[in-house]
């Protein structure tokens, strides 16, 4: 994966007082050749798809796929996309939706 420093770079220009910090919450999957531009925050448990561009920050739980990356679904702490009701099919946890994407039922 790639992680951005600076949002707008210039390879002859230094921009370092612009560098941004980005926060990749507890339990988060990046994906293969995924990159995550600076300045943004990526969920607990939250699943980028290999080869994303995350550009906004990432709710708890999300599942963020393609160019730029858009929410496809929810994610359990198993790693398995929830069902429609928000009940992971493999381990049979339940969540709700919350301010910041999901929490535990």
């Amino acid at each position: 994966m790639v992680f951005t420093n600076i949002h707008n770079p210039r390879a002859q220009i230094s921009k370092m007082d612009q560098v941004r910090p980005t926060l990749v919450k507890k339990g988060a999957t990046l994906g293969a050749n995924c990159t995550i531009v600076c300045g943004h925050t990526l969920g607990c448990y939250a699943f980028v798809g290999a080869g994303a561009i995350v550009t906004r920050d990432v709710p708890d739980h999300a599942m963020m796929v393609g160019n730029p990356a858009i929410q496809k679904g929810w994610v359990c702490i198993c790693g398995e996309k929830l069902a429609n009701n928000l009940c992971c099919p493999a381990c049979q946890k339940s969540f709700e939706k919350a301010l910041n994407g999901l929490i535990s039922a």
